[in-house]
């Protein structure tokens, strides 16, 4: 037992070295804006508030010096979630000291390397930090059946939702961990409560979310950026003959103008530039801000009445393309779909990653059937946020490293369970 708790108390020195070493770094690296950066800074209506919010109460504190204040706590911010992840999995014995050290370093790299999320403005460089909490909040509850888990959950996932709604197929995930523990205690209907919570969560992150444009912007709206993300793919698979499908005059007009210039710049799957991206898919991926901000935001503001102030536009713009998604995704749902799969591949990192991470899935499912587990719980959890994270993003966005990287880890942690098991196995025979 001593020797356990040595190695413990080690293995935390260590990983808080690795800390104060990367912190360092990271503050030795210049802050980046992005062009979404302004908006976060200047609370822009098509923003979501998390972020912004977090923003001014650090620009409040720290004046003309707070891109300092961000760096530092996003990076103090990331070491905690890191570091209370890796506690709930030793808590359970998923992994032991040396691998905790070891996925310490693994869950650093976004800050240290690659994306650099500690110097961008932008979600991402938060939501790290509160994805690694709720995971781990949701490891707990998986093994330990505490329900407290999930209700503490609550709050910050909501936090997570009005950053960057991507997540909102953790509320399904919550949902299904609670059924099935419900389901093997036979204690469902002690659980109702949490259940209709987790069911209203959207409607209360949304109700938030309307709440501040109403204070920042004067328009009670949802955050109105879904729309323009949900139609650029229809946009691009789309033909002219398309514009039949639109009854209005003003719809009809903005997709004959868009359709136009997107063939027009070669932005359209019946004509795209080679030179660059040899396929349909690679050049959507590679072209999606292009398609978006370019002809289909332009020709969608040119059809909008000319008196309306710019959030009103982008609200109207918003409802416009919200409304044109259906129809033009149905008609075209073929390519659509075939596009759609192929970035979601992209997503996963290429084909036989994606067949890695559902054989991982299917086979810690299998296992856990079997044995019950906590190691194939963990791992078949983890490989289901990571699946499902993939297939959600792909739907209305290009998968790029920036909305897939949360959980890359999931492959180093898994074989960090696996050895970690194995010891264990050997030295209990």
């Amino acid at each position: 037992m001593k020797t356990v708790k040595w190695f413990q108390q080690k293995s935390n020195l260590t990983i808080g070295i690795v800390f104060l070493a990367a912190f360092i770094w990271v503050l030795l690296q210049p802050v980046v804006h992005y062009p979404d950066s302004a908006g976060y800074l200047e609370m822009h209506i098509i923003r979501t508030p998390g972020y912004p919010l977090f923003l001014q109460i650090i620009q409040s504190v720290f004046g003309e010096h707070y891109e300092i204040g961000i760096v530092s706590i996003q990076f103090l911010f990331g070491c905690f979630g890191i570091y209370y992840f890796i506690q709930k999995l030793r808590l359970y014995k998923i992994i032991n000291g040396f691998f905790s050290i070891c996925l310490a370093i693994v869950l650093l790299l976004p800050y240290v390397t690659g994306l650099k999320i500690a110097n961008n403005i932008l979600t991402e460089s938060i939501s790290y930090s509160l994805y690694l909490i709720i995971v781990a909040k949701f490891i707990s509850f998986f093994l330990s059946k505490n329900t407290k888990e999930l209700y503490f959950s609550l709050p910050i996932l909501a936090l997570l939702l009005i950053t960057r709604y991507q997540f909102i197929y953790l509320i399904p995930i919550a949902l299904g961990l609670l059924f099935w523990v419900s389901y093997v205690q036979k204690t469902l209907k002690k659980q109702l409560l949490l259940i209709a919570l987790y069911i209203t969560l959207p409607l209360m992150t949304s109700l938030i979310d309307r709440t501040y444009h109403k204070a920042v912007h004067g328009h009670f709206v949802s955050t109105p950026w879904t729309g323009m993300n949900m139609i650029t793919l229809p946009f691009f698979v789309s033909d002219a003959e398309d514009a039949t499908l639109f009854d209005d005059s003003t719809e009809k007009k903005f997709f004959q103008n868009t359709h136009h210039d997107l063939v027009a710049s070669q932005m359209n799957i019946n004509n795209f530039d080679t030179t660059v991206f040899p396929n349909p898919t690679q050049f959507y991926i590679g072209r999606f801000a292009d398609i978006t901000m370019g002809p289909i935001y332009k020709n969608g503001v040119a059809v909008l009445d000319k008196t309306l102030s710019e959030n009103e536009k982008f609200i109207a713009l918003d409802q416009m393309t919200s409304k044109m998604t259906k129809p033009l995704l149905l008609e075209n749902f073929s390519k659509w779909k075939r596009i759609y799969i192929k970035n979601a591949i992209h997503g996963f990192g290429g084909f036989k990653y994606m067949l890695l991470y559902l054989l991982i899935s299917f086979y810690s499912i299998y296992m856990l059937l079997k044995r019950n587990e906590n190691s194939y719980k963990v791992l078949g959890l983890l490989s289901g946020l990571l699946i499902a994270n993939v297939l959600i993003v792909a739907i209305g966005m290009h998968a790029v490293v920036r909305f897939t990287f949360y959980n890359d880890w999931v492959l180093f942690l898994t074989i960090f369970v696996l050895l970690t098991s194995l010891n264990k196995k050997r030295y209990e025979s």
